[in-house]
């Protein structure tokens, strides 16, 4: 939610959307969920959540503002077409404010909030949860239940160390969001930076729940000798050698990922070393090409490029490495989703500081946090961890409170707390 666009002047409605922090009558019956558009890593999550609510008697509903990511579309950030693999609005109820939209929306005025004001009417909702405000339609709906007394709860990506700012431009946006803000009278976190923000932007610890970012566990139902047999398969099709140490790099080969570091730190290693690794890319973007040319100045090494993988075609692909490397710059890397698959896989991790997930992850075994765009600090950090025996189950209970399970059990009890509190 970094950029802010055009946003209401709230201070203007400050008398009438008085923030109440606790209403002993109130109960949450039913839930509202308002994001921009159905995505894996959320969609299992509001699934988990509404099946949570109904158990315990209570409603919830999905609105999503856009449906364009429920067909093919072109990622601009992948340089792609595709469509998600995984059903993304089954297990829950859900409404779509914007139908039929084939573009990637990339303005905040693209989504408006269609149709939204006879939802409230009909649904009558007694709480609202955002997970977006990076679109007028998200900011409008919000204002608007607000003036209805809805009382809303907070639930997006931002985070104050995501990028580097002037000081005007810090003070700019500070201001922006503390107004933007009092529209809420209470927050989930999903990490340690994202909790940091919301204290620094005025709220209270009693308003704020924790729910870590979590991805689907497409390892867990795997056995142990499954996971070593589509290790060894793909090793082999990608020409890599039992005592190769992988290296790998999943996502989008883009600027802000920064995916040349790892062959600049690697092309630093003495070749009688670097001839024991192997750099996999799983992933695509505009950068593919400059990457492929890198390869070729740098001799004794192995490089394989995958291209874009979708999220059923990615559990080998990990299984397959040995470490991760994600050399992100301080350019809105709030978290760093790519992680917790890796971590999921076993996967030692090594990360920059502009990683917003570097801080909650940090304590893990093998776990290390480098310097923002010091490939040398890579290098060293690759030689270190290159040597570790390949466990599949290294993080097994570490990832217990990241799971999905949990995030969304975290995610219903403060709700379900708050709201009686």
């Amino acid at each position: 939610m970094e950029n802010l666009g055009f946003l209401p002047n709230l201070l203007t409605y400050s008398s009438l959307l008085r923030v109440t922090y606790c209403n002993k009558e109130a109960l949450l019956m039913k839930l509202l969920i308002l994001a921009s558009h159905p995505v894996p890593y959320h969609a299992s999550v509001f699934r988990r959540i509404s099946q949570q609510l109904a158990q315990a008697g209570h409603e919830c509903l999905v609105v999503y503002l856009s449906d364009f990511s429920l067909q093919e579309y072109f990622d601009r950030s992948f340089s792609v077409s595709f469509a998600w693999d995984e059903p993304l609005l089954e297990g829950y109820r859900s409404a779509i404010l914007n139908k039929s939209i084939n573009n990637q929306p990339h303005s905040f005025f693209d989504l408006k909030a269609p149709g939204w004001q006879q939802l409230l009417q009909s649904e009558k909702p007694t709480r609202l949860m955002v997970v977006t405000l990076n679109y007028l339609g998200a900011v409008s709906a919000t204002v608007q239940a607000r003036l209805q007394g809805i009382p809303a709860t907070l639930r997006c990506e931002t985070s104050d160390a995501a990028f580097v700012r002037s000081n005007y431009k810090a003070l700019g946006r500070s201001l922006a969001y503390k107004s933007l803000y009092t529209l809420f009278d209470s927050a989930i976190a999903y990490g340690t930076l994202n909790r940091q923000h919301l204290l620094s932007h005025g709220f209270k610890p009693k308003q704020l729940g924790l729910s870590y970012f979590c991805v689907p566990d497409r390892f867990e139902s795997l056995s142990g000798e499954e996971k070593q047999r589509l290790r060894e398969t793909l090793r082999h099709q990608l020409g890599f050698s039992e005592h190769q140490t992988v290296v790998l790099f999943c996502g989008k080969l883009i600027v802000k990922k920064n995916p040349e570091l790892l062959l600049e730190a690697v092309s630093q290693i003495p070749e009688t070393e670097r001839c024991r690794l192997g750099v996999l890319y799983v992933g695509s973007g505009f950068l593919a090409e400059k990457l492929q040319s890198m390869v070729a100045s740098i001799p004794e090494l192995k490089v394989h490029f995958a291209g874009f993988k979708n999220q059923q075609e990615l559990p080998p692909y990990y299984l397959a490495a040995d470490l991760l490397v994600l050399p992100s710059r301080q350019q809105g890397e709030v978290w760093g989703l790519v992680v917790n698959e890796a971590l999921q896989a076993g996967l030692p991790c090594i990360v920059t500081d502009a990683v917003g997930c570097a801080a909650d992850f940090a304590g893990f075994p093998d776990f290390q946090v480098i310097p923002d765009n010091d490939s040398i600090s890579l290098a060293k950090a690759i030689t270190q961890v290159r040597d570790r025996p390949r466990d599949f189950e290294r993080y097994r209970s570490l990832m217990k409170e990241f799971s999905e399970e949990r995030s969304a059990q975290n995610i219903t009890d403060f709700l379900l707390s708050f709201s009686r509190c």
